[in-house]
């Protein structure tokens, strides 16, 4: 019985964890403008299938699924923070910045990045062929953490 009563508080507490921090739908028209710009300046003419915001650690974060099967993430002020491209393309080319696409064409060719995210310090981009970079604006390779986050703090 103690097991039971132990599986259900788990159950209970699971499923508020998921409503506190679900996303809630919104219209496009509710997206930051500077998010609406990106989207019919990158994605013309590809329609939004599904808008949510959701308070993230840093405010109000917006996700956008696309028909095309693109997906953006942005920041409150409407910034782009992630962008995974559409099965079998590659994001805009136009977001990317120019010494990273020259470090991709020179050191992988033939791959296409198919998906990028803004990291403090730089840039995360995936590879067609699954491969995974971590790179500072200039295409340098982002240093290592050290330390393992705040807790090691002395």
């Amino acid at each position: 019985m103690k097991k039971f009563f132990t599986l259900m508080l788990i159950t209970i507490v699971a499923s508020l964890s998921a409503m506190v921090y679900a996303g809630t739908p919104i219209k496009q028209t509710e997206l930051p403008k500077a998010a609406q710009t990106f989207l019919s300046k990158h994605f013309p003419g590809d329609e939004v299938l599904k808008a949510e915001k959701e308070q993230g650690r840093r405010g109000m974060e917006y996700e956008v699924d696309l028909k095309s099967g693109a997906e953006v993430d942005f920041q409150e002020n409407g910034d782009w923070k992630e962008v995974k491209a559409a099965r079998g393309n590659a994001v805009p080319a136009a977001i990317i910045p120019t010494a990273i696409t020259k470090y991709v064409s020179t050191n992988f060719k033939g791959q296409s990045i198919v998906e990028i995210s803004r990291k403090r310090g730089g840039y995360e981009v995936e590879l067609s062929n699954g491969t995974e970079l971590k790179l500072t604006e200039d295409a340098k390779p982002m240093p290592a953490r050290q330390g393992g986050g705040r807790g090691n703090r002395r």
